[in-house]
């Protein structure tokens, strides 16, 4: 059980669910508003879902989405890259199905933390 506010009557998966609600609620203003506007300025709104990958210890970036083979040995994929279906975007060697659904998809590669531990 998870002691919360000295309270140990909620389990681990209660508090997850309930934070889950607790943070969609905060966002879920915001994405009806955009949804809004877009709409408004005649956009058309395809998106039905998104997947969050938080890959802690997985593979580096540079052999996924951002295999970068213009950067320095050491920096840059070791295992190649593969072309997708959108001219100048290439992902890791390994994902050369999911490069052929790149226009499907959103790829964020400017994520920062401020620190350097990898322990969001």
């Amino acid at each position: 059980m998870l002691s919360v506010c000295g309270s140990s009557s909620m389990g681990r998966r209660d508090f997850l669910r309930v934070g889950g609600l607790g943070i969609g609620g905060l966002t879920l203003t915001d994405l009806l508003k955009v949804k809004a506007i877009a709409t408004e300025q005649g956009i058309p709104v395809k998106d039905k879902a998104v997947v969050f990958l938080f890959m802690h210890g997985g593979p580096p970036q540079t052999e996924t989405f951002d295999p970068k083979m213009d950067a320095p040995d050491g920096v840059r994929s070791a295992i190649g890259e593969v072309k997708t279906n959108i001219p100048g975007v290439t992902f890791g060697s390994t994902l050369k199905g999911l490069a052929g659904l790149a226009d499907k998809l959103s790829i964020v590669r400017s994520f920062t933390t401020g620190n350097g531990n990898h322990d969001i």
